[in-house]
Order: C-alpha cells, then sequence, then structure tokens
C-alpha cells in the first residue's frame, strides 16, 4: 500500500488564520489485481505547485507562501498491458499542470495587494476545471495511440479547495463525498449504463450486472469527455472524500460514513477504509484521499 498525507497546510490569504486542511491519500493493489491502476494526487496550489503525495512520483515538500488552493485527485485507469496505469497517471499529471499555469488566479495573485476579490470567489473556476478535464482526455488519447494503447482510459475525480468554496470536477464512477454532521452525501454521479437506467426511472439492476462497470463517459472513451462540476461551501466540520470504486464495491456509504465520522487523522482514516475494503474481498485497486479542515 502506497499511503501519504500532508501534514500541515500553511493558512492562506483566503482562509481564516486558525485554519488548517489534514488531508491524505492511500492506494494499494487490493487482493486480486496484478498491478494497480489507480492514482491520486495532493497538491497545494500557488504560485507554483508543492506536491506533498503522489501515487505517480511520490514527493513531499512544505508550503513557503500563501497557498491558493488545495487540489485532490483520484483517477481510475482502464486498459491492458498497463495501459490503465499509463492512463491514471497521464490524466494527473494533465490535471495538475493544467491548473498550475492556466488557472486564473495566475492572473489574479498578481493583484491581489491591490484590494482584488479573494480566490475563492474568481470567476469561472467551474469552465476552467471543466477545460482541464477535456484537456486530460485529450492528452490520454494522444498517449495512447503513442504507446499503442488506443483503448486506455481512466476514471477522474477531482475536488479543489479554495476555502471555503469547495469545487468538483468528475467523468467515470470513482466519487467525491462530503460528510456534514455524520450525514454522508455524493456530490459525484456514477458516469454507468447502469446508473443511466436508473436515472430513466428502471428497476436498478442486480448488483452482479457488468452494467454497473461499464462506462458511458471518461478520459481516453469512444467520445469526448463530459465533465460534471459541483460548488458548494464548506464548514470547518466537513470531510471530504475522494475514493475509487474500488471502496464502494466492498463499502457500503454507511460504513464509510461510520469510519469517516471520528476524530482520527487523514492518513489513519485512508488506511483503515483501504483495509476495511480488502477484508471484505479486495476485488480492486482501492485508493482513497480524505481531506479535512481543522481548527
Amino acid at each position: 500500500m502506497i499511503s501519504g498525507g500532508l501534514g500541515q497546510t500553511q493558512p492562506s490569504l483566503s482562509r481564516p488564520p486558525t485554519l488548517t486542511i489534514d488531508a491524505a491519500g492511500a492506494t494499494d493493489i487490493g487482493c486480486v489485481r496484478p498491478r494497480n491502476e489507480d492514482a491520486y494526487l495532493i497538491a497545494t496550489l500557488q504560485r507554483s505547485m508543492i506536491v506533498h503525495d503522489s501515487s505517480a512520483e511520490p514527493r513531499s515538500g512544505w508550503l513557503t507562501g500563501d497557498a491558493a488552493g488545495t487540489l485532490l485527485v483520484v483517477a481510475d485507469g482502464m486498459g491492458g498491458m498497463g495501459g490503465g496505469s499509463t492512463a491514471s497517471r497521464v490524466a494527473v499529471q494533465t490535471i495538475s499542470s493544467y491548473l498550475l499555469n492556466v488557472m486564473p488566479w495566475v492572473k489574479e495573485r498578481k493583484g491581489a495587494s491591490a484590494g482584488r476579490a479573494s480566490l475563492s470567489s474568481v470567476p469561472s473556476v467551474r469552465d476552467q476545471l471543466s477545460s482541464a478535464v477535456v484537456m486530460s482526455d485529450s492528452t490520454v488519447r494522444s498517449t495512447g495511440a503513442s504507446v499503442g494503447e488506443p483503448r486506455m482510459g481512466t476514471t477522474l475525480t477531482m475536488a479543489l479547495v479554495l476555502w471555503p468554496t469547495l469545487y468538483v470536477a468528475h467523468v467515470g464512477d470513482s466519487r467525491c463525498y462530503l460528510l456534514r454532521s455524520g450525514t454522508l452525501t455524493r456530490l459525484t454521479t456514477d458516469h454507468t449504463i447502469a446508473q443511466q437506467i436508473a436515472d430513466h426511472g428502471v428497476a436498478p439492476l442486480g448488483p452482479d450486472s457488468g452494467l454497473h462497470h461499464l462506462l458511458w463517459n471518461s478520459l481516453g472513451g469512444s467520445e469526448t469527455a463530459k465533465p460534471q462540476t459541483t460548488k458548494l461551501r464548506l464548514e470547518p466540520s466537513d470531510v471530504v472524500l475522494l475514493c475509487s470504486d474500488g471502496l464502494t464495491l466492498h463499502l457500503s456509504e454507511d460504513e464509510i460514513a461510520r469510519t469517516v465520522a471520528t476524530s482520527e487523522r487523514a492518513a489513519a482514516l485512508c488506511s483503515k477504509l483501504v483495509q476495511r475494503a480488502k477484508a471484505a474481498g479486495g476485488l480492486d485497486n482501492v485508493t482513497v484521499v480524505i481531506a479535512r479542515p481543522r481548527v
């Protein structure tokens, strides 16, 4: 199992000075699969990117300036002969590069001293996140063609915290959850054929149906990715959780909520969720990323 976390995040101009974000992630090959095709990233975005933890290229760093935001990403790759592993890592790298170089705070930061609005109110962030996903889709396609794996693809779920605003962008069946006051709310929709059938009012398919794993929306798929985006206001007691379907395959949302609704640090919670998914069968790779404000 690969795991790590953000030990401490210095307060930014846009968040209360007494608030920090405890963030961590863990990924595991599981008990059946021959390789781990998941990838995750936890990073602070500012005038440069300080990577605190990443399954693709594990590194650590300390924040040395005012942070623009905290970025969380989970990708679950698909494709034979290691193509899924390549797809998920290419997706994570493309997303982080795009957000670092293109997002509007690159210009806004220069005018911060002139009294401009806080970064959490920067316009068009959702549009920029959608553009980042589409760019990542294109890069996965071109990489697949260049390495001889044209059918490789990946899910992608990312959360960007510009305190106190949370932005989520998503394609596929990895998920983003919000735990608030003990209640776990799913902020993303599974982009599977089974979910489409359910959304049209048809009786839900049985848990063994292969349509639960057949994606209509992904990076590198047969059609251009169609990102789902969400924006909401966070509260200091909230917990944000991203995961691949290797977790939700084995643990119910009630089980996840009970596990996360404790005072344990994010790293311990990630490890506990991964181990419980493996104990329940571990049929797929399991990846969890958790972030919680701490006052």
